[in-house]
């Protein structure tokens, strides 16, 4: 019976963090009562952990050792507010529900023993691999902290400030014109214009008796004339995502922010740039440039093509952007795409320059790779 108490006194107390975090709560004063405030004098200590050890089960904001704050951004999961993450499964029972808000305020109190568990890698070293649906590889990016942005760059790129990140995959390279025209085939779209620009010259996918096929000799360069709605009905269709604009930067610039994917110094000699098109004049066949690897065993993340990620673009975004696995702009009139081109110099192909375009059009120069979450 005491248990049973105990937990609905912990439901309330869930409710009540709730709604102060969402409404807001004000104290006889006027003055907001922070969640701390509300859990008051009944919370004991619990038994911490090192921040090296950050990614714990039920650790959302990184300090490592279970808050208030945790619960919080567990019923924001929970509400639909935040993304979810697999740090935010405290109870271990394979989903985000109120259960796991409720196992982290019972290691405030004491109830339960602190840490719960790791999360956040999910296991794997950078740059395993695996086969993804459509046949292309995916390579592993283990989840960790990065400084995100430039104080060397444009406005956009600051402030500079940190961002925690799960484990996901990523496309070792952009799909190419051969993994395009297959999905079109599958999808048989009403109307491909909406997707693809096939009837630009610059298009390496052409229609022919009723079958799409990539053009001579461009089956293997990256697809473009792909609008950013063109990219997304590709990872639909495979159950893939676009990776975020902070899942794209982690891959190519790694813990250690590289202004390149290889390095801090600009080499036009390992990438598809301006200085150095492929064999007709634009984009070069996907990994031809294996020294321009980044640290996670993606290739062509500089140069080539921009790549659609998923995120609306938003110049002040930084401002704002939650730590942990930010998810973009809730909405905007473009969408981001990072890397640079082969139309462009060095400095469009740092790992941290930003780009946005509406999301129906088409270019030459812009196309895209997959991402998948968890392992």
């Amino acid at each position: 019976m005491d248990s049973l108490r105990g937990y609905r006194g912990l439901t309330l107390l869930l409710l009540i963090l709730l709604a102060a975090n969402l409404l807001g709560c004000s104290g006889s004063d006027g003055s907001k009562v922070t969640p701390q405030e509300a859990v008051g004098s009944s919370a004991r200590s619990a038994q911490t952990v090192s921040p090296s050890q950050a990614r714990l089960l039920g650790d959302l904001d990184g300090d490592g050792q279970p808050s208030v704050g945790d619960a919080i951004k567990i019923l924001r999961i929970i509400v639909g507010l935040d993304l979810d993450t697999e740090c935010a499964d405290a109870n271990g029972n394979g989903s985000t529900d109120v259960g796991d808000a409720i196992k982290v305020l019972r290691c405030i109190v004491g109830l339960d023993d602190w840490p719960l568990g790791e999360c956040g890698g999910g296991g794997g070293d950078p740059g395993e691999e695996t086969t993804g649906p459509d046949g292309q590889t995916l390579v592993w990016v283990p989840g960790g902290s990065f400084m995100m942005g430039s104080e060397d760059g444009r406005d956009d790129e600051l402030p500079v400030h940190q961002v925690t990140l799960d484990g996901f995959w990523i496309g070792k390279c952009e799909v190419t014109n051969d993994h395009y025209a297959a999905f079109l085939n599958q999808a048989q779209p009403a109307d491909v214009h909406e997707w693809l620009g096939i009837d630009d010259d610059t298009c390496g996918i052409e229609h022919v008796g009723g079958v799409y096929q990539a053009k001579s000799q461009l089956g293997q360069h990256p697809a473009v004339d792909v609008s950013w709605y063109g990219a997304l009905a590709y990872c639909d269709h495979y159950g893939y995502t676009l990776p975020t604009e902070a899942q794209w930067e982690y891959a190519a610039a790694g813990l250690g922010a590289r202004t390149y994917p290889w390095g801090a110094d600009w080499d036009q000699e390992k990438c598809c740039n301006f200085y150095n098109t492929g064999p007709f004049g634009n984009t070069f066949p996907v990994g031809s440039f294996p020294a321009g690897v980044s640290w996670c065993g993606a290739l062509d993340m500089a140069g080539n093509v921009f790549e659609w990620c998923a995120d609306w673009y938003n110049a002040d975004y930084y401002q704002v952007s939650p730590e942990l696995n930010p998810p973009g702009p809730a909405d905007g009139t473009y969408k981001v795409l990072r890397g640079g081109s082969w139309r462009y110099r060095g400095n469009f192909c740092r790992t941290t320059n930003r780009v946005g375009n509406n999301p129906t059009f088409t270019y030459d120069d812009n196309g895209f790779r997959v991402s998948r979450t968890g392992r």
